[in-house]
């Protein structure tokens, strides 16, 4: 079987510059929930903005630069959080290379498939860090620690990363690369007929 990398990325000075442009954003988007989520928790809860930016982003860009994307936001999480640097990465960077790669080749972008992609990323990572930091050194507030802490920070956190999504969507929809169809058609002609089963 043969695995072809279709690079359809910025081609012209236009498009180079207006994916410069959508990267910056990403990353002020990005610096702006971190900063929400550091100095407006909501009662007891903190909201995990990094992580809904992050799958959002994962959403819309290729799996390398959602990968990268996705460390940085787990390096911003530990420090939201105050938890070991670099551990929430662990568990980010695959799960929004899975994001990626769902979106990529299996299911369609829109808000439902963000919103339970997003909700699966926070509890893997959620569950990390339950078992990591509280069940393994047996913690006898784990209970509270679910009930009063992280539920209700996922809860709120799905609840407004639709806002983040739609954010995202209108970013990469008015500075993403466009691609013609000549160009996609030429890509394809390339292919020589006589192989089978090649991922573009």
């Amino acid at each position: 079987m043969n695995f072809r990398i279709v690079n359809l990325g910025a081609t012209t000075r236009k498009d180079a510059i207006r994916c410069v442009v959508r990267w910056v954003l990403y990353a002020l988007l990005l610096i702006i929930g971190f900063t929400l989520q550091c100095t407006l928790p909501i009662y007891k809860w903190q909201p995990f903005f990094v992580i809904a930016v992050s799958c959002a982003v994962s959403f819309y860009e290729g799996e390398l630069s959602g990968c990268v994307f996705a460390a940085f936001a787990g390096f911003m999480q530990d420090l939201a959080t105050g938890g070991l640097f670099g551990f929430t990465s662990i568990w980010l960077v695959p799960c929004c290379m899975f994001v990626t790669l769902l979106v990529v080749n299996l299911i369609h972008r829109n808000l439902i498939n963000y919103l339970w992609m997003t909700t699966a990323t926070l509890v893997i990572t959620q569950l990390a860090e339950l078992l990591f930091k509280h069940v393994l050194w047996r913690n006898p507030n784990i209970d509270i620690i679910i009930l009063q802490y992280m539920l209700p920070s996922v809860i709120i956190t799905i609840l407004l990363s639709a806002l983040i999504y739609l954010i995202v969507k209108f970013l990469n929809k008015k500075l993403g690369v466009e691609v013609s169809d000549n160009e996609i058609g030429s890509v394809f002609r390339d292919v020589d007929v006589h192989e089978e089963k090649v991922r573009y």
